[in-house]
């Protein structure tokens, strides 16, 4: 019998590539860790049978892309996915598992150090979004796979540091090698624009669940309209269930993530607002279209609590995050129009995303401890 192929790196994870967050960050990075010289296994789980373009891409990198079919959404499918993967995470030498499934899933098959990719707190944004199930027992199911991968993994990412509290303070034990990195941006591709729109336009983008406050959102709008003739679109990815958001957009394009690096600099200022009452999770999260307008050199409009973001516009001046209150609805519109009008605002966002958001430093802290696995997997016990 043949034995399987060994891997510098097994990377798992239940995102589908075709899908926004697969397009914008796993498959850039996956392709700067091959050519960094990684030899990679790449399972992924797609909703839709994989691009044939993508699939010849990933072979002539040399990565051996393991596409399973998605299957069902909710907990019976969850725990088909962590046994689907149980048996396919084979002989590697190192294992980074995104996200909470893969992570038990890797540390159950037991074949390398792992890496545990925390992304969110899972278990309290899976209860926010699915509304529908969201009982005390299926939160607990969920708290379980944290627990169980917070005591087990070699390692631990995080898109944050305000989060690494919150799971220390409910988490026994973690990982004492511990990376931050926030979401990760291709700054070859998202271009420096330093020229702002002569009319304000303002951008949405990507697919919105229950975690986004879109009323939040719609009543900030309102208050810069206020102060200012304002364009609102919504960039809506193929796979959006929505066919509208009612923030007061006037057009909404239908897009690929492959589109976003041209579109953003057409706009003043991108709109990124999570749910106020997401609790602790808020700590975690990071969405991807942050970087992606900051990289551009536009402002963001967030929430308050959200990731490192208080701390970074505080320190930076590169947005406005919301708390909900009418007066800070109207400061927060009054400080937006200032921003946009100050000719150093696309610099400090830019140089942000160089210093925050980068991929290329992501790819260098991952190879890092990449190898800090390994050596500590070699050290006698």
């Amino acid at each position: 019998m043949k034995k399987p192929e060994s891997f510098d790196l097994t990377y798992v994870t239940i995102d589908s590539l075709s899908e926004g967050v697969g397009s914008s960050q796993i498959t850039p990075l996956i392709t700067r860790l091959s050519k960094a010289g990684l030899k990679i296994k790449l399972i992924s789980f797609e909703k839709i049978p994989p691009n044939h373009d993508l699939l010849n891409y990933f072979n002539e990198l040399g990565v051996a892309w393991n596409a399973q079919p998605f299957g069902s959404n909710g907990l019976i499918g969850g725990i088909q996915r962590l046994n689907i993967l149980r048996g396919e995470i084979l002989r590697t030498n190192v294992v980074h598992a995104r996200s909470d499934i893969p992570a038990v899933s890797g540390l159950i098959a037991h074949e390398a150090p792992l890496l545990w990719d925390v992304r969110s707190l899972w278990a309290d944004q899976k209860i926010l979004i699915q509304r529908n199930v969201g009982n005390r027992s299926l939160y607990q199911a969920y708290r379980r796979l944290e627990s169980f991968a917070a005591r087990n993994s070699d390692g631990m990412s995080t898109l944050s540091h305000a989060v690494v509290p919150v799971l220390e303070s409910r988490n026994r034990k973690l990982p004492s090698l511990r990376i931050v990195v926030p979401t990760t941006v291709d700054l070859n591709k998202f271009l420096f624009e330093p020229n702002m729109p002569v009319i304000p336009h303002a951008l949405f983008s990507g697919t919105y669940n229950d975690y986004y406050d879109l009323k939040l959102s719609a009543r900030f709008m309102n208050e810069v309209r206020k102060l200012t003739h304002l364009e609102t679109h919504w960039a809506r990815p193929m796979e959006s269930v929505k066919s509208q958001i009612n923030v007061g957009e006037s057009k909404v394009i239908e897009c690929l993530q492959t589109d976003m690096p041209q579109l953003i600099p057409n706009y003043s200022f991108g709109v990124s607002v999570c749910n106020l009452s997401a609790g602790p999770s808020l700590t975690a999260a990071m969405p991807t279209k942050i970087g992606e307008f900051l990289a551009c050199g536009r402002p963001v409009v967030v929430n308050r609590g959200l990731g490192d973001m208080d701390m970074l516009i505080e320190k930076y001046n590169v947005g406005i995050s919301l708390d909900g209150t009418r007066g800070n609805l109207v400061e927060s519109a009054e400080k937006l129009m200032s921003m946009i009008s100050d000719n150093g605002t696309p610099q400090r966002c830019r140089a942000v995303a160089e210093e925050y958001f980068n991929m290329d430093h992501a790819v260098k802290k991952y190879i890092h401890v990449y190898s800090q696995m390994q050596e500590g997997a070699s050290q006698p016990h």
